[in-house]
């Protein structure tokens, strides 16, 4: 219920459709329709974020753990520059691709939540779930995304 109380807006999305967006990168573009028929979990962050650092090695782990499952998509999104989205790549051995965005592009699909922020979707474009704030403690940081987030893309899949 924290979520609840420190981000009303995120928490009233729950059971209607990811807002219209769409985000450039790499030649590619990411939006509602690229998402379709897919799990989606959409993880925001930066590096000064010390709960976003905290769980990064738990969002690798839940990454490798659903990888292969072609319905599952995993989207990381941070409003920090290339160089620095590749330091942290490098630091936490991170596999998926991290897109970078302009604070005022996150602010369309992130309902003016804190960081670190993961956004649930099921395969027809509707939000499931929200996971939101976290710990500086790696640990339960940790806790928070196997015990919580996984099991929740899981029963969506």
């Amino acid at each position: 219920m924290l979520l609840k109380m420190r981000c009303p807006k995120a928490y009233a999305q729950i059971g209607k459709p990811l807002p219209e967006f769409s985000l450039k990168y790499n030649g590619r573009i990411l939006n509602n329709d690229s998402l379709k028929g897919k799990v989606v979990i959409i993880n925001f962050w930066f590096e000064g974020c010390h709960p976003c650092m905290a769980e990064m090695d738990a969002l690798n782990e839940l990454f490798e753990k659903l990888k292969s499952n072609k319905d599952f998509r995993f989207v990381s999104i941070s409003t920090d520059n290339e160089e620095t989205i590749n330091r942290v790549k490098q630091k936490f051995a991170i596999k998926y691709d991290i897109i970078p965005v302009t604070k005022k592009e996150c602010s369309q699909i992130m309902f003016e939540c804190g960081f670190p922020l993961s956004i649930v979707i099921n395969k027809k474009g509707v939000i499931n779930y929200f996971h939101a704030d976290g710990s500086i403690k790696k640990e339960e940081a940790r806790e928070g995304v196997i015990t919580e987030l996984l099991p929740r893309i899981i029963s969506i899949l």
